[in-house]
């Protein structure tokens, strides 16, 4: 946050509570004569424009979440914890209709088509549609995978827009229930979608800390603002569309002009929200902005001048940035690095084959635009062309705006091949369309070789794509420069999304890229935090708070800039050094000298694998916090299987024992899934995920083999192979046990998997005609033949035995089995990250809160302290950690340093543990590092009177059953939402 210069911008008219309840959203009237505000305890309060509440109506027992006007204001929607949708009249409070059919909280309602129906969105991740005529229900659509917080109707489009937890925004036909687009919006969930009237444009906000502007009928990414030091959760337009109001969850209300995201004022409250309750709203016709605020339980409305939006917002310090990626493809010893040293403007220097994706800056510019001045950046990103990185990179593949697929000049046979998988990666990156510009490059041309024209091959089509062809050498030169400008020239600058930043964003971004620059590794959030504050004070400008540090370094990490672990506070200021770690896991895997592709956890953790010197880290304490990352992205990836009982790291796509035909053949089943995939990252992923949904006992892995055991005994089996053009094949098949019905359920939930990993999510589903007497595979030519002729049988031509040519593929007959599954596995695999994290965490004797309480509630504090564990957060109690004889704080001291922050206990006594002189010393060691110290009052205790440094902090209440207060301790712990801890 930039503080402005002069008064401020928005002028406070007048405030009102709504007796004292929470109020957790506001609603403008379509005429703007009444705002309604939904609360906390189930009643809706309406208020006039001069601030007098005309009427109050309970409308449900618990909270409401939400509220719509009819466009002609006679109807409100109101929706909320009860699972319901109700329609009152705002003058009686008359409930007209009743929409019951959710089984979670409604987040989000709202009236569509010409206002003939309802729709609504719930955290049973589903869209209903409803007539709003009788309140019948028409459809109900699944449109998320988990929790959907917000939904949109545009008029323009006809479409419903859905903001999902899953960082998914999805467009809706509501007459079909079709998905018509979908992107990948935010790292975080997303929590907030409008539109703008004037434009046709998107915004959205999102637990990540930014808020993201969308060419709306393309769903492509325009511009990302950054530098909020809170959650934004609600967003607001002015009626001309100029102005842009961002509420966040701290005490901050933003004020950004639309079009450029120049911050033109910061109203900061009293005290935080509750939760993401808090709201903002413009009014829909007057220059009047109404807001919650103290702890949502005020609602101000303030007034602003209308020629706001035209003053210079120069003091605000905003910069825009462009960052465009350049990807360097290729596989590994076809020149890559040297090619990027020299785009680079560096000396030519020989290399070894490098690991990892490597980062350089190529180009910077600034340049004028109609909003102001921009800062270009091109980066280069160099791809490791090792085959097992593929595991690790489909994730680093996204926003490459140009790639150079470099071809290795001394491959004359096959040219193209090279670069089909490298095509895979590039399409998975682009799921919505058909990816950045592609150049080819031949690189070592100095050398002599392959030959320009061999790259016209008319069968290719799919492959030739290309701006254009060039032979390059890194060691003469030759046609550096002209690539060099082939590259620029092929930015769309148009198309490229901005960032907007403020002054002190821009300093830690500086700051940051400096350290990253000067080679440091990573740092701890509270030391890089004390480092940064030391800049500020050379640099004469304000300190940031710790929370709001924490913030801006996750703008940093949506960036790509920085990547926060999620253990030990950490933050790894050299983000791909992870992938470089995780496949050297799958090498080192791979090496296994009985082919099970199997590591003890403990060798891995002790660094006792062959690892690729060269590329290691050189601080030994940094490298296992590395490593344990790495496990972490495997296992997210489900690349990784951890057999937690006999400390196994499993990985299959190493596995390298072969399976015996004899018994692939005799098993039941003929179906092939056929799609375009990486073969080793869809394979260990497809794999990973049966685990996880908990339908089998065990997994037996050979290479490119599967066997899963049920409980009740059978087993269902899955092999991957390598088909042409780039496809790979899943064979699925089953002993004779097994009964149709599991067949069945495994095949969906193969096909489902796989299309996750899928380019397009396209998968072709086949019953594939085999040979049970001696295995031999029915082509798909001879099969086409075959029925053409009228027949369901064909001779062998190996055996002369009959064989049954059955039906061409089966639908997913059973999706809400499927993803109720799915959801399972999802928690499973978390609970297996929390696992591995506590793991590490008693490794290296790391607490993540030390838990302060008196002797009178030792019971209740045992207990929160088991809780927590549970959570996978490790505290540090005295009687846990303390052995009989020695003195707590002694035992102590070794830890303070590290431990990031204290919670601090009252009970129904009253009696606050500060009140002994050894414990007040501890919690001012706390203080004085400027670590979080959290009052938590235990169930039955009311705040105690708190020394002035404890006074003003904000107390996690047991007594309280909403917000959940065991979510806000553990966000007050580890700075991260529960629930973006299970995303």
């Amino acid at each position: 946050m930039q503080p402005h210069n002069g008064a401020r911008r928005l002028e406070d008219s007048w405030t009102l509570t709504a007796g004292g309840e929470v109020i957790t959203r506001v609603a403008w009237s379509p005429q703007g004569d009444l705002l309604a505000m939904p609360t906390q305890s189930g009643a809706v309060h309406l208020s006039t424009l001069e601030g007098v509440v005309r009427a109050s109506h309970t409308v449900s027992h618990k909270a409401l979440w939400t509220a719509a006007w009819h466009g002609d204001g006679r109807q409100l929607a109101l929706a909320g914890r009860d699972n319901t949708v109700h329609v009152i009249d705002p003058v009686t409070g008359v409930e007209e209709l009743t929409l019951a059919g959710h089984i979670d909280d409604v987040h989000s309602v709202g009236w569509a088509a010409e206002h003939t129906l309802i729709y609504s969105v719930s955290y049973d991740g589903t869209l209903r549609v409803w007539s709003a005529e009788d309140g019948s229900e028409i459809r109900t659509i699944p449109a998320h995978r988990g929790r959907i917080e917000d939904a949109l109707w545009n008029r323009d489009d006809r479409l419903a827009y859905t903001a999902g937890r899953d960082g998914l925004l999805r467009a809706w036909d509501l007459e079909t229930g079709d998905m018509a687009r979908e992107v990948t919006a935010h790292q975080g969930f997303v929590l907030r979608v409008i539109d703008n009237p004037t434009t046709a444009v998107l915004l959205t906000a999102s637990s990540d800390g930014t808020v993201r502007v969308w060419d709306r009928r393309e769903l492509r990414l325009l511009h990302t603002v950054q530098g909020i030091t809170g959650t934004p959760h609600d967003l607001s337009l002015s009626p001309d569309g100029r102005l842009l109001a961002v509420q966040d969850d701290r005490t901050h209300l933003w004020i950004y002009r639309a079009d450029s995201m120049e911050l033109l004022d910061v109203v900061e409250d009293v005290a935080d929200h509750h939760h993401w309750y808090g709201s903002a709203r413009f009014h829909p016709t007057l220059p009047h902005l109404a807001s919650t605020g103290g702890e949502d339980r005020v609602l101000t409305l303030r007034t602003y001048d209308t020629t706001l939006v035209d003053r210079l917002a120069a003091e605000s310090g905003a910069a825009r940035y462009a960052n465009c990626r350049v990807a360097l493809l290729g596989n590994t010893g076809v020149g890559k690095t040297a090619l990027s040293r020299a785009l680079c403007g560096k000396d030519f220097r020989a290399t070894e084959s490098t690991h990892g994706t490597r980062i350089s800056l190529m180009d910077r510019s600034v340049v004028d635009d109609h909003l102001g001045s921009v800062v270009r950046e091109v980066f280069l990103w160099d791809f490791a062309g090792q085959s097992v990185y593929r595991l690790v990179q489909p994730v680093e593949a996204v926003g490459i705006e140009v790639a150079l697929l470099v071809l290795d000049n001394r491959n004359v046979s096959d040219p193209l091949g090279e670069i089909r998988e490298w095509e895979t990666l590039l399409r998975l990156g682009s799921p919505s369309g058909g990816g950045p510009k592609r150049i080819v490059v031949i690189a070592r041309a100095d050398r002599g070789g392959l030959s320009l024209d061999l790259l016209s091959d008319e069968g290719e089509e799919e492959i030739l794509r290309y701006l254009s062809t060039v032979q390059t050498s890194a060691r003469d030169g030759t046609n550096i420069p002209a690539l060099r400008d082939l590259i620029l020239g092929a930015i769309d600058w148009d198309t490229v999304p901005t960032l907007t930043s403020n002054t002190r964003f821009q300093q830690l971004r500086s700051y940051v890229l400096q350290q990253a620059t000067a080679g440091r590794v990573m740092g701890q959030t509270r030391a890089l935090y004390r480092e940064f504050c030391q800049s500020c004070a050379r640099s004469d400008l304000p300190e940031p708070t710790l929370d709001e540090f924490r913030t801006l370094l996750a703008g940093l990490d949506t960036e790509g800039l920085l990547r926060r672990l999620r253990f030990g506070d950490l933050v790894l200021l050299q983000p791909t050094i992870v992938g470089a770690y995780a496949s050297m896991l799958v090498i080192a895997a791979q090496q296994v000298a009985d082919g099970s592709g199997t590591l003890t956890e403990d060798d891995v953790l002790a660094l006792r694998i062959p690892l690729l010197e060269h590329d290691r880290v050189a601080d030994r304490e940094h490298e296992e916090d590395i490593m344990h990352a790495a496990i972490e992205e495997l296992l997210s990836s489900g690349a990784l299987l951890r057999d937690e009982t006999r400390g196994l790291l499993r990985f299959p796509s190493a596995v390298r024992r072969r399976a015996e035909d004899s018994v692939w053949r005799g098993l039941k089943g003929r179906t092939v899934l056929r799609t375009r995939a990486l073969t080793d990252h869809a394979y260990a992923s497809v794999v990973g995920a049966l685990l996880f949904s908990g339908l089998f006992t065990d997994c037996e892995l050979w290479a490119s083999r599967a066997r899963f055991a049920r409980p009740l005994g059978g087993s269902s089996w899955i092999s991957v192979h390598p088909d042409s053009r780039a496809r790979i094949r899943f064979e699925l098949r089953h002993d004779t046990g097994v009964s149709d019905a599991e067949c069945a359920l495994f095949e969906e939930l193969c096909r489902s998997q796989a299309g996750r990993h899928a380019v397009g999510e396209a998968v072709d589903v086949v019953e594939q005609p085999i040979c049970d007497e001696c295995g031999t595979a029915v082509s798909a030519q001879q099969r086409q033949r075959r029925t053409e002729r009228g027949f369901d049988w064909i001779t062998c031509g190996v055996c002369d035995r009959r064989v049954e040519l059955g039906g061409t593929g089966k639908p997913l007959n059973r999706p809400a089995e499927v993803r109720a599954i799915e959801s399972a596995a999802s928690h499973t695999r978390t609970a297996a990250l929390h696992s591995a994290e506590f793991t590490l965490k008693e490794k290296r004797q790391l607490y993540d809160v030390f838990i302060s309480y008196s002797r009178e509630d030792e019971g209740v504090a045992v207990l929160l302290a088991q809780r927590l564990r549970e959570e996978g957060i490790r505290p540090w109690i005295d009687l846990w950690e303390t052995s009989p004889g020695t003195p707590w704080v002694a035992a102590i001291q070794e830890q303070l340093e590290t431990m990031p922050c204290a919670a601090v206990l009252v009970g129904p006594s009253g009696v606050g543990p500060w009140q002994k002189d050894e414990v007040w010393f501890v919690l001012q060691e706390f203080l004085g590092r400027r670590c979080p110290i959290i009052p938590v009052l235990l169930q039955g205790a009311k705040l105690p009177v708190m020394p002035p440094l404890l006074r003003n902090l904000q107390a996690v209440d047991f007594n309280r059953e909403l917000p959940d207060p065991m979510h806000l301790l553990l966000w007050g712990i580890t700075g991260i939402r529960p629930e973006e801890r299970t995303a």
